[in-house]
């Protein structure tokens, strides 16, 4: 079998913690050829292609067909050299992981929407009136840029804090997200890796200091889902596979749903480390299993 990873430049990784190095690894322990490439060197001639480095580190150009799956990892921000990416890769024949139609179909931001029921009060606009009479509603409110991620252009304010919303929205030309600011955050950002429509594991991201959690700046707790949490993965993860997702990060807070990560979702070293598990390998198995169920000659 024979796998393409597309993601960030490898020696920008870190070695011991990152998701897409410990899937490639794991697939190449199961004897399983995997190549890597960077969206740049994704292109078309005749047919969708690219020029890939293989576990030696040679480089040669390959044709996307050739591979048996394709496991899209390149970590947002979603830019126009995101987008086009997700095009190529498209015009393949292979299984691809998660399906780039629908990484180009949902922002990681405003994917979460359709499950508002589930989530703290919020709002997505670019109105400055709009807002404001929203933040009237709550002491205090975070407000995040559309394409930020792993907690970066997150910030906390206040119903004075005008000239912060016009900042982010450029002075009401851009849309964000404004939500209730919860307290729970303190305790916890609890983030849930999916494999398919199953949870496959969970961690809570516990800030060292002030209220941004994410794996870089967190301590990494064990913990397990409330029964709420999981009525809403129950929801949510049949829907997920529906559009072509089969591998995401959803995180809650105070068992509020905030978020749905698609493009590189992190976490499964620190889980795995939790609850004495390998979840690189089980990721692995279902892949393979896609793959087997997507082309069935495959060996």
């Amino acid at each position: 079998m024979r796998w393409l990873v597309v993601l960030d430049p490898i020696d920008g990784l870190k070695s011991r913690t990152d998701t897409s190095l410990a899937v490639i690894n794991k697939a190449r322990e199961k004897d399983i050829e995997v190549d890597t490439a960077t969206i740049e060197k994704l292109y078309f001639e005749v047919q969708a292609s690219v020029v890939a480095t293989n576990s030696t580190g040679n480089q040669r150009p390959v044709l996307l067909r050739d591979y048996d799956l394709i496991f899209m990892r390149k970590e947002p921000p979603y830019d126009l050299n995101f987008h086009y990416a997700t095009q190529l890769l498209s015009l393949s024949e292979t299984l691809v992981l998660n399906n780039p139609s629908c990484l180009r179909d949902f922002n990681e931001k405003l994917i979460v929407l359709p499950f508002s029921k589930h989530m703290p009060p919020t709002l997505v606009s670019s109105d400055l009136q709009v807002i404001e009479h929203f933040m009237s509603q709550y002491d205090q409110v975070v407000i995040k840029s559309l394409d930020s991620f792993q907690g970066k252009s997150v910030q906390k304010i206040g119903k004075n804090d005008q000239g912060i919303v016009a900042a982010f929205t450029e002075d009401g030309t851009k849309p964000v997200m404004v939500q209730k600011f919860l307290k729970e955050v303190f305790a916890g950002d609890k983030r849930v890796i999916t494999l398919g429509d199953q949870v496959l594991g969970a961690a809570m991201r516990r800030p060292k200091q002030g209220y941004h959690a994410n794996f870089a700046s967190s301590d990494a707790l064990q913990t397990g889902l409330t029964d709420k949490e999981q009525a809403v993965m129950t929801e949510v993860g049949p829907w997920m596979v529906e559009q072509g997702i089969h591998f995401a990060g959803l995180d809650f807070i105070g068992e509020f749903l905030t978020e749905i990560n698609i493009t590189c979702p992190t976490g499964i070293v620190q889980i795995s480390e939790l609850d004495g598990r390998d979840l690189a390998g089980e990721i692995v198995d279902y892949f393979v299993r896609l793959a087997q169920q997507s082309s069935p000659g495959i060996n």
